[in-house]
């Protein structure tokens, strides 16, 4: 198995809607179209955002995720992850953040106490206690920092790409057909 950065567009794309799909589920409404929007359309175009994978000798995708660098590039927060199919093998996903902690300044949030004791088994040992009552992990590769220095992702406006999408139906509509098409394209492999 191997760690492989997804740097070809098509791919990328394809990859990015396979985790929006998986992470926000058939019930989500606009949100996975809205990340896929936001991440495509201003994350990637700034070099924000990365999408890395996990393969086995065949290339066959085990594991996907989503990394979105701060402000100061300071730290890489994990915001998508996901096997390639929904109730995919845990144990992939798990690789694959313990291998991208060893090797980058890495973030996590953990909303509850399972998704520490997740983020724990992926080797995030150190934790700061966040004002908003969220937990959050830092890998070794990440500087020491506290709540009060540490610098924020870079982030899309969520609401406006909603807004867009209602002034400029043909927006969403292209956003929409690449979103579908990215989903057709995905065949878990890179």
């Amino acid at each position: 198995m191997k760690i492989i950065h997804v740097k070809n567009p098509e791919s990328r794309e394809a990859c990015l809607a396979q985790l929006c799909a998986n992470v926000y589920g058939q019930k989500a409404g606009l949100d996975p179209l809205v990340t896929f929007t936001g991440t495509l359309g201003v994350l990637f175009e700034q070099d924000a955002a990365r999408i890395f994978v996990l393969v086995d000798e065949q290339q066959t995708i085990l594991a996907m995720l989503l990394l979105v660098s701060d402000i100061e590039g300071q730290g890489m927060e994990v915001t998508l992850l996901s096997t390639p199919e929904t109730g995919g093998d845990e144990e992939h996903v798990k690789r694959l953040v313990r291998e991208m902690a060893t090797r980058a300044p890495l973030r996590v949030h953990a909303p509850d106490e399972a998704s520490e004791a997740f983020f724990r088994d992926c080797g995030i040992t150190r934790w700061l206690d966040m004002p908003d009552g969220m937990r959050l992990g830092l890998a070794a590769q990440h500087e020491t920092v506290t709540p009060d220095t540490l610098t924020k992702p870079l982030r899309f406006n969520a609401e406006g790409i909603v807004q867009t999408f209602k002034r400029e139906p043909e927006t969403f509509e292209s956003y929409k057909a690449r979103f579908i098409a990215g989903l057709e394209r995905f065949d878990g492999r890179v």
